[in-house]
């Protein structure tokens, strides 16, 4: 594989280290990584740093040992459930986009962000788009507070501490608690001026949220307050891609 041009050496190798992780070696010293990576230990020990820096990989002090990090355990959670959402909620937004002429998109939880992982975008020639794999706040915008307001209040307070806030905190928390009930929520040029937004939840088999279907656009054209029937046709389109994933009123 390294003969393979367009095969970068150094993030072969760092793959290689991670790929030496499984069910029966979760935890590995560093002779043995080496062993199996056939890397000498210097090379194994700088690429086990950089792993490590980026929570790829984290080293157990007394041990030493190294296991995999908590940042794989979010880039796989995501994967998983993107996977699957993004499929099962296609058809159900390419008819939303078709509805309503704006640009929809899928996001979930990546972290203490939200991420986009599948947008069709308006067919109009002015429209808002917002890049896949992007990382967002969860602080502004529908999506972001659709995804937050079913987090647990110990999350929901570390990320408000982090994160810009265009609200006070009691008026934000008062909106996620009204999220929670209405299982809907409008943002005007809230994260970026001169668009707008509306969201709302997507739950899974076990009426767990895992993701937030939007509808965005430029704030000129599109101000979701003043979009007849918006709420019913969103939280409707949501509930459909729920209720194909298994979830059940």
């Amino acid at each position: 594989m390294e003969n393979n041009p367009q095969v970068i050496r150094s993030v072969q190798r760092a793959i290689d280290i991670l790929k030496c992780f499984d069910e029966k070696n979760d935890e590995l010293t560093l002779t043995e990584i080496a062993d199996q990576t056939e890397l000498a230990k210097s090379t194994a020990t700088r690429l086990l740093g950089t792993l490590e820096e980026n929570n790829f990989v984290e080293r157990e002090v007394t041990s030493g040992k190294y296991r995999l990090g908590k940042e794989l355990y979010f880039l796989g959670h995501t994967a998983g459930r993107s996977m699957e959402i993004k499929e099962v909620a296609k058809a159900t937004m390419l008819r939303l986009r078709e509805q309503l002429k704006e640009t929809i998109n899928l996001y979930v939880l990546e972290g203490e962000n939200r991420v986009c992982i599948q947008q069709f975008e308006s067919l109009q020639s002015v429209k808002h788009i917002v890049q896949i794999g992007q990382k967002l706040p969860l602080t502004v915008g529908a999506s972001g507070k659709v995804l937050l307001a079913y987090q647990p209040k110990e999350f929901i307070e570390e990320v408000m501490s982090k994160q810009v806030m265009v609200k006070s905190k009691q008026d934000l928390l008062t909106e996620l608690y009204r999220i929670v009930e209405e299982r809907y929520v409008e943002s005007i040029e809230e994260r970026e001026v001169g668009t707008s937004a509306a969201a709302a939840p997507i739950f899974d088999i076990h009426g767990n949220m895992v993701a937030a279907l939007s509808v965005s656009g430029p704030a000129h054209r599109f101000n979701p307050s003043k979009k007849a029937d918006l709420k019913t046709i969103l939280i409707a389109a949501a509930l459909e891609i729920s209720s194909n994933m298994g979830y059940s009123l």
